[in-house]
């Protein structure tokens, strides 16, 4: 296995149930939990909920990236993970962040967004679509960013 720098993006559906208080809880406990882990395995990128999917961008050295993704695969909170890439990079798009997140609210504020992120794992099938949702994402993220700092 390389140290190369990678990029791994996936979707999936949130298998969390109740309130919304409830999965912003359980949403925040992912996000402390990748911060943290994220920032010792030299790993970046961001998080996007909404409409009960996740999408998400991990950028790193390819080891670490796939030890990530094998307990993301298993991860009980959600299901139907499906890679929409996976391969080198020359440099990172979320460099700083060991996880930006946009979250359910904010996605609702910005409905251009959310449409164009996040269709359904079954619609997003080909790598040009992929990384048009990598391209939105890294987007809606930078344009957040200039308004709360990295984590």
């Amino acid at each position: 296995m390389s140290d190369d720098l990678y990029s791994l993006a996936y979707f999936s559906r949130n298998t969390m149930t109740g309130p919304p208080a409830v999965i912003e809880a359980g949403i925040g406990a992912i996000l402390q939990v990748a911060r943290d882990k994220n920032r010792l395995a030299g790993i970046t990128g961001a998080l996007l909920f909404s409409g009960g999917c996740f999408a998400q961008v991990l950028e790193g050295p390819q080891a670490a990236l796939e030890d990530l993704f094998e307990t993301i695969q298993y991860d009980p909170r959600q299901d139907n993970v499906t890679i929409l890439h996976f391969h080198p990079i020359s440099a990172r798009s979320f460099d700083g962040w060991s996880m930006a997140y946009a979250g359910q609210t904010d996605a609702m504020r910005d409905q251009a967004v959310a449409a164009s992120a996040l269709g359904s794992p079954g619609e997003i099938a080909t790598v040009a679509e992929g990384q048009g949702f990598l391209a939105v994402l890294t987007d809606y993220i930078r344009r957040r960013e200039q308004a709360n700092p990295p984590t």
